[in-house]
């Protein structure tokens, strides 16, 4: 059983606790959070208490969730967040500047919405179009405990799809861009898409993600995550003030460092 629920954090703990599998919705605003703040305390907090037996996302067919990381919304004494709702204002106000305003008309009450509590946005768009940090985001995804799942107008790089938005009025269409077979060739050419495909294979194919997962310590605006099996090991590092990163694995003839080869727009993500 694989239930998807949007819902305050300690009760998709619990609910995690009586089924097969969760989505971890709470991952894709915290690493949004964690680059925009320049802090990684509160993905380091979830990472300490998430259930593993998730389905992890950075983008679905709908939005990017917020009641995943605020405050209990059935609890009259308000149990905290994970984020204070200052900083998840701060957070949702970014991501629309960020993508120059376009998540901003697709959500709330500026388009048909079924939910009120999700940006609705790609994840790129909502990252500032920055190629490095969102192939940083993939990578964290794919090293946490769970089965990565990406969206298809992810796995593209895909933008905003302001068009069909204003054709449908429906805010979760900009990020359903209905994709031509030429525009999908296109789309594997790039060099984001390349790394993208390649940490894929990476996640699926080396040894070390079948043996023991590790938080690491790190500074406050760090993070470091590490899997062990026998002698393989593969490790990731991210700074998420600079952007600055290493991915470091095993390998046959001994040690090798994976290097993204595209670079995006450097966007603003400190408030």
């Amino acid at each position: 059983m694989l239930v998807e629920v949007h819902s305050y954090y300690r009760r998709q703990i619990e609910i995690a606790a009586r089924v097969d599998w969760v989505y971890d919705f709470a991952l894709p605003p915290l690493v949004l959070h964690a680059f925009t703040f320049g802090s990684a305390a509160a993905l380091k907090a979830w990472i300490g208490i998430r259930p593993n037996n998730a389905i992890t996302v950075l983008d679905t067919h709908d939005g990017i969730g917020i009641i995943d990381i605020g405050a209990d919304p059935a609890d009259r004494e308000g149990r905290p967040g994970l984020v204070p709702p200052a900083e998840i204002d701060r957070l949702v106000e970014s991501i629309h500047q960020r993508s120059g305003g376009e998540s901003r008309k697709a959500t709330g009450a500026a388009a048909s919405n079924l939910d009120l509590y999700q940006v609705n946005c790609t994840f790129l768009d909502a990252m500032g179009g920055d190629e490095r940090r969102y192939l940083l985001a993939r990578a964290i995804q794919f090293f946490l405990p769970g089965i990565p799942q990406v969206y298809y107008v992810g796995l593209f790089a895909g933008h905003n799809d302001m068009t069909l938005l204003a054709r449908s009025g429906v805010g979760r269409d900009i990020n359903r861009h209905h994709y031509s077979a030429e525009e999908i060739a296109a789309a594997l050419e790039t060099p984001v898409v390349r790394d993208l495909l390649t940490l894929i294979r990476l996640r699926n194919g080396h040894p070390a993600f079948d043996g023991q997962f590790s938080l690491l310590p790190s500074p406050g605006h760090a993070l470091a995550l590490r899997w062990e099996r026998n002698a393989e090991f593969i490790e990731l590092r991210v700074d998420f003030e600079t952007a600055e990163y290493a991915i470091v694995h095993s390998a046959l003839d001994g040690t090798e460092r994976l290097e993204f080869g595209s670079r995006g727009p450097q966007a603003n993500y400190r408030l």
